[in-house]
């Protein structure tokens, strides 16, 4: 009879934690491609602007250097923070579902990880903007000013939403901006307006919100369906940072209590397997053998 299966017992044994290690990962790894749909399921946080806080990251809100399980979905799937307004619905920590899309739908640039604000549809009878969404918002927490009064279609002007995240910023979207930066470059698509939960700023002692597309340095276009890459659904703390360290890419706000996190997991991920480690040299000293079922088992297979 081949000894082969008591060699490969053999490899087992002296390596078990390594190779048990290895069998979690690629079954934890199976099961994130399977239900995400998309390759690679995970991403790197690589910068503050979800954060709910300047020094200091918490469990549900994404931070920088966390790990976030994105599941794919097509855009009409996208519910933005207008439309989950009056039903309550919440994602990390605010209303609205927080997407990653490609800027201009272009994967060479890195993906963004934001909320999903208001949907815009492009009027092309009127070279304006309709928001179906804003009919269903509470008339306290918007406003367009007194020429377009109230009304969701064939907007041109500006929108106004209050009251806005963490912070209760204002968010003031300027249509007659986009709609000269439209004619400009000849486009004629609707989309998303999105916004980093954390991208707001002091003007005037009021907080205003930072959305993309006011900035070039972002994404100046609504973002439309195709270049959205997925839906944001499980945030995992803390052990992005080990890659954003790895490439010098750590940022200096990086909160402290994420590196601690960090450390502490690591720790726990080290300390635990040589624990077993030694647990199993103690007890074989003491005439006991952990692996004994599992020998057994297998010496029935080969019988």
């Amino acid at each position: 009879m081949s000894d082969i299966p008591g060699k490969i017992w053999g490899v087992v044994r002296r390596y078990k934690v390594v190779i048990g290690g290895m069998i979690i990962v690629l079954m934890l790894l199976g099961g994130l491609i399977a239900y995400s749909g998309i390759w690679p399921p995970i991403f790197v946080v690589e910068s503050a602007s979800m954060q709910h806080s300047d020094t200091e990251s918490d469990f549900g809100i994404i931070d920088t250097g966390d790990l976030v399980v994105v599941q794919a979905t097509g855009g009409d799937h996208v519910r933005t923070y207008v439309e989950c307004y009056p039903d309550g619905h919440r994602s990390f920590g605010d209303f609205g579902d927080v997407i990653i899309y490609e800027r201009y739908g272009r994967s060479e640039y890195t993906p963004i990880i934001h909320r999903a604000m208001l949907r815009l549809e492009f009027n092309n009878t009127a070279l304006s903007f309709d928001i179906p969404s804003l009919a269903l918002l509470p008339a306290e927490k918007w406003s367009n000013g007194p020429v377009e009064n109230g009304r969701w279609w064939n907007l041109s002007s500006y929108v106004e939403i209050y009251d806005i995240g963490y912070r209760s910023a204002l968010l003031r979207l300027d249509l007659a901006d986009l709609l000269s930066y439209y004619d400009a470059q000849g486009l004629d698509h609707g989309g998303i307006i999105t916004m980093g939960d954390h991208n707001v700023v002091k003007m005037n002692g009021d907080c205003v919100g930072i959305y993309d597309q006011s900035t070039t340095n972002i994404c100046r276009e609504p973002i439309m369906d195709g270049w959205i890459v997925g839906e944001a659904n499980l945030e995992i703390p803390w052990l992005g940072l080990i890659k954003l360290w790895v490439n010098g890419n750590m940022p200096s706000n990086t909160p402290e209590n994420s590196k601690t996190g960090l450390m502490v997991t690591l720790a726990v991920l080290i300390v635990v397997p040589l624990a077993i480690d030694l647990t199993g040299v103690v007890l074989k000293k003491k005439g006991i053998d952990p692996w004994a079922r599992i020998k057994e088992l297998m010496r029935r297979k080969k019988e």
